[in-house]
């Protein structure tokens, strides 16, 4: 689902889009206090908040309230510059190493990581560092003016909603659901089919063709494939066991047999190596996802769907003893209340046609290199509505917190201006 793999999205958007924010003609649109907006600043921001919400035109609305964010950013690290904000070194680099562990939690290993950004570590982290010193300051300056949250309360709620319940957005269809997840398995067969492909790649290399120019024709990893396989210098620990191993065994100008790991089939050429560090490159092939293991989880699920029908086991039981996705396995399969805003759109065609109570047949959810099949069952169906005190008195509520503190911050930022200088050059 959308709200679980989607993640970080801000940081790839500053990651690939360098060019785009340096872009030639840059002029000064806003002078606050001792720094400045940029013409290619609010370029970045529109361009991604274009790329986040999939849209191609941007409305004089979205435009004026993306400025008046950055200017408001901009306000907060000047009020921190006046009130003399500190930030130590150490609490950023704590965070830095944070986030840092969760990318790696998330693809996997840090070479992963530098392959999905097409940046090594040391640069992430840096851009990291400036981006974490900022959200700090202009956290703490919110912490110092309005404490560590705005709480509302039960009258202003319902004063909220009687002031705006005509213009409230509708509340989305929502699906209360229960999950069984099956990830096929990599066929003997795939690695079969891989290990060839590899192994004539591997006489290839030992006849004497150029390392670099197979990496750019044959590896399946695309991302290095453009620089001739080449993964930059990388220190000890970025690289799964199985190919780091591989690679340190390695003297500068050697190639390796063919390394296993669990993303497929590798060759490794060692260009340097000086103490924790080396610089290499690398041919991947990769498994090939066959319809067979597809098939036998399909399979398998519509078979479970029958047992589950004819009561040899409940749904919740079968989550229990048959999903692959641990944590809602847990809890009996049950994954709580999703908006249809957070469904892929396999997952809706699947659900929209569906009543309390039904199974559904397996779909496929994910990317081709991380997806399983998954069946529903859906525990209770809340189709689209207008908001009512009585059915969503907890989402009025964060309508109405966040209505007080954006009432709250514009008054605040209005007070601002009047002791930092502000100087707008649209």
């Amino acid at each position: 689902m959308k709200n679980i793999r989607v993640i970080f999205a801000v940081l790839i958007l500053v990651l690939s889009f360098k060019a785009y924010s340096q872009g030639e003609g840059d002029k000064i649109i806003a002078i606050v206090g001792n720094d400045i907006i940029l013409q290619s600043d609010l370029n970045f921001q529109l361009y991604s908040y274009m790329q986040q919400n999939g849209i191609q035109q941007l409305s004089n609305e979205v435009v004026e309230q993306v400025f008046q964010g950055l200017l408001t950013d901009k306000l907060m690290l000047a009020k921190a510059e006046q009130d003399s904000i500190y930030v130590s070194p150490e609490e950023i680099n704590k965070q830095v190493d944070g986030r840092i562990k969760e990318f790696v939690a998330q693809f996997g290993s840090e070479k992963n990581v530098e392959e999905a950004y097409g940046l090594t570590i040391p640069k992430i982290r840096n851009l990291l560092k400036d981006q974490t010193e900022r959200n700090i300051k202009i956290s703490r300056v919110k912490q110092e003016k309005f404490g560590y949250g705005i709480n509302v309360s039960k009258p202003e709620i319902t004063k909220f909603f009687s002031d705006y319940r005509d213009s409230l957005p509708p509340v989305p269809e929502t699906y209360d659901l229960v999950q069984i997840v099956r990830i096929p398995k990599i066929t003997e067969d795939a690695k079969f089919m891989a290990k060839q492909e590899i192994d004539q790649l591997l006489d290839s290399v030992k006849a004497g063709k150029d390392f670099s120019e197979l990496a750019k024709l044959y590896s399946d990893d695309s991302l290095s494939a453009l620089q001739g396989g080449a993964l930059g210098k990388s220190k000890k620990g970025s690289f799964v066991k199985e190919f780091e191993d591989a690679a340190f065994l390695l003297q500068p100008g050697e190639v390796s047999g063919v390394v296993e790991t669990e993303f497929g089939y590798h060759l490794i050429k060692l260009n340097d190596k000086t103490g924790d560090f080396i610089t290499a490159q690398h041919i991947l092939v990769k498994f090939p996802r066959l319809e067979t293991a597809d098939f036998t989880e399909i399979n398998f699920l519509k078979d479970l769907k029958t047992r589950i029908n004819s009561g040899e086991f409940t749904f919740n039981q079968a989550a229990v003893l048959y999903s692959q996705e641990p944590k809602s396995a847990a809890d009996s399969g049950h994954i709580g209340k999703v908006s249809i805003n957070n469904l892929d759109s396999l997952e809706i065609i699947t659900l929209r046609d569906m009543t309390t109570g039904e199974i559904s047949e397996p779909v496929k959810v994910g990317d081709d290199r991380f997806y399983g099949y998954y069946m529903y069952k859906v525990k209770e169906r809340i189709p689209e509505h207008a908001a009512t005190l009585e059915n969503d008195y907890e989402i009025i509520q964060q309508y109405a917190q966040r209505y007080k503190e954006q009432k709250m911050l514009t008054e605040w930022l209005d007070e601002l201006k009047k002791t930092i200088y502000v100087e707008i050059k649209l």
